[in-house]
């Protein structure tokens, strides 16, 4: 009988071992969630911070909308069968010029031939993979800004806009 109760109470101890192994695991991980919740946290307070700092710079920049956006020119749609091996596909686009002065708009209705015959055999050296990125939409913005540009004696052109970009 004696040797039972010694072989209870190890047994009776070697439970309380397990159970204190579970509850160290649990303390653990509770610890170990909480410091990633405070390190997580003070990160982004200083992504903040940084963020903060550079508000003030871009504050500097006049927010209204009829000294930000200078002067249009509407084009009409440009419809244009693409750099294709089939010649199966074609861009149907509408442009928009940002003028840097409203005397610009008489000097590009004077030279409009000239300016949709430059646009056109710019978009028609383009093939539809080059269209569909949105890398190639951007060079094809400054591509036509310099090329209508370079015809200007009166003024620049200081944006070009696609109002309608469709590719079939």
């Amino acid at each position: 009988m004696a040797e039972d109760s010694e072989t209870e109470e190890s047994g009776g101890s070697g439970g309380g071992g397990g159970l204190i192994k579970i509850i160290l695991l649990v303390v653990g991980l509770l610890v170990g969630a909480g410091g990633g919740f405070f390190i997580g946290k003070g990160m982004g307070e200083k992504k903040a911070a940084e963020t903060q700092q550079l508000a003030p710079a871009a504050e500097v920049v006049d927010k209204d909308p009829n000294t930000m956006v200078g002067e249009m020119y509407k084009l009409d749609p440009f419809v244009v069968n693409l750099s294709e091996p089939r010649g199966s596909r074609y861009l149907k686009s509408t442009i928009e010029l940002e003028m840097d002065s409203e005397a610009l708009k008489a000097e590009l209705e004077r030279r409009k031939a000239q300016l949709r015959d430059t646009i056109l055999q710019l978009l028609t050296s383009k093939s539809s993979q080059e269209l569909q990125a949105l890398e190639g939409k951007f060079r094809l913005r400054d591509e036509l800004l310099s090329r209508i540009n370079a015809m200007l004696v009166n003024g620049t052109v200081t944006r070009v806009y696609f109002t309608e970009f469709v590719i079939q």
